[in-house]
């Protein structure tokens, strides 16, 4: 009897010390290679969130959670978006993060929010994310706020009187970015703006730039990812085109890849982001160092923003009790602040943050930071 008694006490004293098992999806594209942007395989992605995991791994023991991460892989494809949106809900998880892009975004917001999951977009930027309400949270700054900046640069540093746009008119991101440059643009009384039309998937644009050649204008707004960018720009220098051109966060941070389709041409244009390797914080500065250190490669803003989105997801998983779906979507939006590897971020619920954002000058041999903009009442 007393040794029966003993094992029971053992018993419950390893169930009251028990952790808390606790999944999380991961939703990307882990297993094709994107024929416009680079992230292969949803490394970059994938490796911050580890490593952000990693690095609370002491508050996640101290609060005796168990975090389990789950990837659900659409792919290149929007219908598998939409079945592992269905996936990943009726799972077991408490939450979802990741759909780094804002077409796979906007397809599975509703999803989660008719089957009331807290899903984090790390780095999706369309207008919209922000009209879903509850349940949906996002990390990335907005295409409004992009584009205020740009169209500024047009207006007030390249003195630009006409506009030419070339956006891939199947592309969410890129569409949603065209429309608010132009309604921005008005604003400063730039009105003569000219549009071309192409496909985001096509890797030839000769025939876009021979129209854009015949064209007049004084800059070229290109608000496609990086690759489609990159090869637009190739293009419209090819034959001969010395127009200053603008992006916005598509173009990347570091651009590896940017360049390498460039080849060395010729161009300058201003473009935007969230943050550069070489932004002088200690946070930032660090975080370069342990990613360069476990991944054996320099982090983009994918992986910064993945980053400060888990370890804000983490914060709220630690402060919900009891935890469950419901209790962890309160969390995150009593949540209005985060001082993360970007800089500190400040939240109305379900909106796009208020954060500094980088104005990168962009020329043939890299980009390099130029200004450093902060948003209206997200300054304190």
């Amino acid at each position: 009897m007393r040794f029966i008694a003993a094992l029971i006490l053992i018993l419950v004293a390893i169930t009251a010390h028990a952790k808390e098992a606790v999944t999380v999806g991961l939703a990307s594209n882990f297993s094709e290679l994107s024929t416009v942007s680079f992230n292969p395989f949803g490394g970059y992605f994938q490796n911050a969130i580890e490593l952000a995991v990693s690095d609370n791994k002491a508050l996640l023991d101290k609060a005796e959670i168990n975090l389990k991460l789950v990837k659900y892989d659409y792919g290149t494809n929007d219908i598998n978006v939409i079945k592992k949106a269905k996936e990943v809900s009726n799972s077991n998880a408490i939450a979802v993060i990741g759909y780094n892009y804002s077409a796979p975004a906007l397809l599975s917001a509703p999803i989660h929010t008719e089957a009331k999951i807290p899903v984090i977009y790390p780095s999706a930027s369309a207008n919209r994310l922000g009209t879903f309400g509850k349940y949906v949270h996002l990390g990335s700054i907005s295409n409004q706020f992009m584009v205020e900046s740009l169209a500024r640069i047009a207006a007030q540093t390249l003195k630009a009187k006409k506009i030419l746009i070339l956006a891939a008119v199947d592309c969410a991101y890129c569409m949603d970015l065209s429309k608010s440059f132009t309604d921005e643009v008005k604003k400063y009384g730039l009105t003569d703006i000219h549009n071309i039309q192409l496909l985001e998937k096509e890797s030839d644009f000769t025939k876009v730039a021979e129209e854009a050649k015949k064209m007049s204008y004084d800059a070229v707004f290109v608000p496609n990812q990086e690759l489609t960018a990159a090869r637009l720009i190739a293009a419209l220098t090819e034959v001969g085109i010395e127009k200053p051109f603008l992006g916005a966060d598509g173009w990347g941070n570091e651009g590896s890849e940017f360049f390498r389709v460039l080849k060395g041409k010729k161009f300058t244009g201003y473009s935007v982001t969230h943050w550069h390797t070489k932004l002088k914080t200690k946070k930032s500065e660090r975080f370069v160092t342990e990613y360069k250190k476990r991944f054996n490669k320099l982090p983009n803003d994918t992986s910064v923003l993945a980053y400060d989105s888990m370890t804000l997801l983490i914060q709220a998983i630690i402060k919900t009790k009891p935890l469950n779906r419901e209790n962890l979507e309160k969390t995150l939006s009593s949540i209005n602040t985060l001082n993360g590897v970007t800089g500190k971020s400040y939240w109305e619920p379900h909106q796009a943050p208020k954060k500094n954002m980088l104005v990168l000058k962009t020329t043939d041999t890299g980009f390099a930071i130029n200004q450093i903009v902060a948003p209206k009442g997200g300054s304190r």
